[in-house]
C-alpha cells in the first residue's frame, strides 16, 4: 500500500500503530498496574503513591482559578500545568491514554460551594478536527466532559460542529496567531436554549473557549460557563 493512505495508516504513530500499540500494552500492562502518570508499578490504583502524595503536597492545584476570558463567559481552572495534572493531560491527548480522563475528572471533583451549575446546564466540549481525531485515535476532549458530567450528574452531548480545516496547532501559536487560527472553525450543531458549561483540558490566552463561545452564542446560548484542568502559571499565590 502506498501513498497518503499508506502512510496514514501505517506510518509512523499513525492511527493502525497507536491502537495496536494501546492494545499490547494493555495485554503486557493490564489497566492500573501501572501508574498513568509515571508508570511505576501501583498498588491497583490509576496513580502510584508518589503521584498521590505530589498532589496532595501541592496546595496550589487545589486553588481554583477565576479569569473570565472576555464579558458574558464565566470559566474557572485548576493550576498549575505541570507536575501530575501536566502529565495525565499528555498522556491522554498525545498518547490515547484514556483512562487518564478518568483520573483528571476525579481530580476535578468535588466542585467548592462556590462553584456550581444549574441543573439543566449541558456539558460539551472543544470539537476536534476529524483528522486530528484520526491521527491520535482518540477523542480526549469528549472523555474529559463525559466523565465530568457523569460524576456531576448533568447531560453532556456535542454541541459544536467543527470544520475540518489545516489549522495548525494552538500550543504553537501566539495569541494573534491562535485566534486568527479558529476564526470561524466552530458552528452550533443545535438550537440552544439552556447553560452550556464547556470542559477543556487546558486554558492558555483562552482564545479557544472565546470561539467556541462564539459559536454557542449564534445558537442562542446565554449563560456561558467554561471549566479546564490546568492553566499556565500567573504569578498567583495558592
Amino acid at each position: 500500500m502506498s501513498g497518503k493512505f499508506g502512510e496514514w495508516l501505517f506510518g509512523k504513530w499513525g492511527p493502525l500503530e497507536k491502537a495496536a500499540g494501546e492494545w499490547i500494552k494493555d495485554v503486557v500492562w493490564p489497566e492500573g498496574a501501572f501508574c498513568c502518570a509515571c508508570g511505576r508499578v501501583t498498588k491497583g490504583g490509576g496513580l502510584c503513591d508518589a503521584c498521590r502524595e505530589s498532589l496532595l503536597h501541592d496546595g496550589a492545584f487545589f486553588a481554583w482559578e477565576r479569569d473570565d476570558p472576555e464579558p458574558g463567559l464565566t470559566a474557572w481552572s485548576l493550576r498549575p500545568h505541570d507536575g501530575v495534572p501536566r502529565e495525565l493531560i499528555h498522556r491522554l491527548k498525545y498518547q490515547a491514554e484514556a483512562r487518564a480522563a478518568g483520573l483528571l475528572s476525579e481530580l476535578l471533583t468535588p466542585l467548592p460551594p462556590d462553584i456550581s451549575f444549574p441543573q439543566e446546564t449541558v456539558v460539551t466540549w472543544v470539537t476536534m478536527p476529524e483528522s486530528r481525531r484520526r491521527e491520535r485515535c482518540i477523542d480526549h476532549g469528549r472523555l474529559l466532559a463525559e466523565t465530568f458530567a457523569k460524576k456531576l450528574g448533568l447531560d453532556c452531548r456535542q454541541l459544536l460542529d467543527r470544520r475540518d480545516r489545516h489549522e495548525k496547532s494552538q500550543a504553537t501559536l501566539g495569541a494573534a496567531q491562535r485566534t486568527a487560527n479558529l476564526t470561524g472553525a466552530f458552528a452550533p450543531k443545535e438550537k440552544i436554549s439552556f447553560p452550556v458549561l464547556i470542559v477543556d483540558d487546558v486554558r492558555t490566552t483562552g482564545t479557544t473557549l472565546c470561539r467556541c463561545a462564539e459559536a454557542l452564542r449564534a445558537g442562542g446560548a446565554e449563560e456561558l460557563y467554561a471549566l479546564t484542568v490546568t492553566a499556565p502559571h500567573r504569578g498567583l499565590s495558592g
